[in-house]
């Protein structure tokens, strides 16, 4: 015996409809908050030590650092409830891509120095 999918799933309720459309656009605001990151790391590789030493360059690295692992976090939690969905990761996957890319470039360079 066969049910209509009408009707054995109720519809989806406003908050849960709001939630998807977060979600569907989300991928495109991690990408956005990526390039960011990506413009924050171009300018501390520009940053020079001044006559007292290289601590602020290394309190910056620090710091970009943290943020990285908050957006790379973030990004891994949205992709994981946009597949749950079944929505598009296509700009989610590109920024976790590129957040993978800028960690690696920043731990080479910093290990080459």
């Amino acid at each position: 015996m066969a049910t209509d999918p009408a009707i054995a799933a109720p519809p989806p309720s406003r908050a849960q409809r709001a939630w998807t459309g977060v979600l569907r656009h989300a991928g495109s605001g991690l990408l956005a908050a990526t390039v960011g990151l990506a413009i924050l790391a171009w300018s501390t590789w520009q940053m020079r030590c001044e006559s007292f030493g290289c601590t602020f360059v290394g309190v910056v690295w620090v710091v970009l650092a943290g943020l990285w692992a908050a957006v790379l976090l973030l990004g891994v939690v949205l992709a994981a409830l946009q597949r749950r969905r079944g929505l598009c990761t296509r700009s989610s996957t590109w920024a976790l891509g590129l957040l993978l890319a800028l960690g690696a470039g920043h731990l080479l360079y910093w290990l080459q120095r």
